[in-house]
């Protein structure tokens, strides 16, 4: 079972190699319009709206365990919906997900994430580049990200097996996918990942074009 954020190309090849239609959930969060992106954070509504369509799919399905393909910051939000806890949003201040489901996830696959923020978020100004629910990566090296991604990242693995895929070339993430040193769309903890070098691979193509990759991993 998969579950997968708002991309048709990736599951049109997983049926291409068998998957069946029953077999894969595919939902969509936030405002889904580009233009809206600045306004999107990891919201509370989100976080627990996205983690009502997971537990509603192991429930549906009787499935004991599913894969779990998140892109961008759906890779963020999957992570703490999937990792449950304790979290906070700069609005609706700090709540509770609920606890883990990571013994119900085989494999977690992020997709071009941000897991330690943007460079274009260094002044936290825009929702979606907030110091507490949103990319902001701190002013400094040592600082630290927001308070979601910084709690994110220090909380348990989220699966039996954790892969990333990104790009040197991602348009959106830009600088190489580097933050302070480091690559922002790894997982700590990660068990492997795919690295995309050439210009073809934009922010989106790791989203449609990269089942080919990922397929073994399931």
């Amino acid at each position: 079972m998969s579950w997968q954020t708002g991309f048709r190309s990736l599951a049109t090849f997983l049926t291409s190699k068998g998957y069946t239609k029953s077999e894969l959930y595919t939902t969509t969060w936030g405002v889904a319009n580009p233009n809206g992106a600045s306004n999107v954070y990891h919201s509370k509504d989100i976080v627990l709206r996205m983690r009502k369509f997971i537990e509603a799919v192991l429930d549906y399905t009787g499935a004991k365990q599913v894969n779990v393909i998140g892109h961008s910051m759906g890779v963020s939000l999957g992570r703490r919906i999937v990792k449950g806890g304790s979290t906070s949003d700069h609005s609706a201040g700090k709540y509770d997900v609920g606890p883990s489901l990571n013994q119900y996830v085989h494999r977690f696959i992020g997709l071009a994430g941000a897991n330690l923020g943007l460079v274009a978020c260094l002044a936290p100004s825009l929702p979606t580049c907030g110091a507490v629910d949103g990319f902001f990566p701190g002013y400094t090296a040592v600082s630290g990200p927001s308070t979601f991604l910084k709690d994110l990242n220090n909380d348990g693995k989220e699966a039996e097996k954790v892969y990333t895929i990104w790009s040197e070339f991602d348009d959106l993430i830009g600088y190489g996918c580097i933050v302070y040193g480091k690559i922002t769309s790894r997982i700590p903890g990660q068990d492997g990942e795919v690295k995309k070098t050439s210009a073809e691979w934009t922010h989106f193509a790791v989203r449609d074009n990269t089942g080919p990759d990922l397929y073994g991993w399931l």
